[in-house]
């Protein structure tokens, strides 16, 4: 179940109309039931691929290619896959990937988190002496400065 502040109720109508594109396919958790403040959805036990650095757990060349196919499922649907970053995708016990919350899925805008962390993945993470357990306080890190530099490359285009 994921429960909404009042303040984000419509945020909680947006996803749940995203999930309802998505359609139950299985790169997407199903929702079950919803209301303005709430969705009842698939739990998906697994780890996230932020837990997976963190842990030392090996992300694929193959994973990356999954969670690929599964955004250029959305945006056969009509959605605009947004947001995509380390905690909105899960392995799953079985090896399944799985993409999580969808509500900024409906966004005009050209997000590119998805494709500069697949440029770090091949670049970096995929090279042999590229330590493949990352220390949380790292990746929070790298996280804040990436935002800091989106913003103000951001404002220059637009400015």
């Amino acid at each position: 179940m994921k429960v909404f502040y009042p303040l984000f109720e419509t945020t909680a109508i947006q996803e749940k109309q995203n999930y309802d594109k998505l359609n139950g396919n299985h790169y997407y958790p199903a929702v079950y039931d919803s209301e303005t403040n709430y969705l009842v959805m698939d739990f998906i036990e697994g780890k996230t691929f932020f837990e997976c650095l963190a842990e030392g757990i090996p992300i694929k060349p193959h994973d990356i290619e999954v969670v690929d196919k599964g955004l250029q499922y959305a945006k056969k649907a009509g959605l605009n896959p947004s947001d995509i970053h380390l905690h909105n995708l899960i392995i799953t016990k079985e090896g399944n990937i799985r993409i999580i919350d969808v509500a900024r899925f409906s966004q005009e805008k050209n997000c590119t988190q998805w494709d500069d962390l697949k440029r770090a993945y091949y670049r970096f993470y995929q090279h042999p002496l590229f330590p493949k357990k990352i220390p949380k306080w790292i990746m929070y890190t790298i996280s804040k400065l990436y935002r800091l530099y989106k913003h103000f490359t951001t404002r220059e285009r637009s400015g």
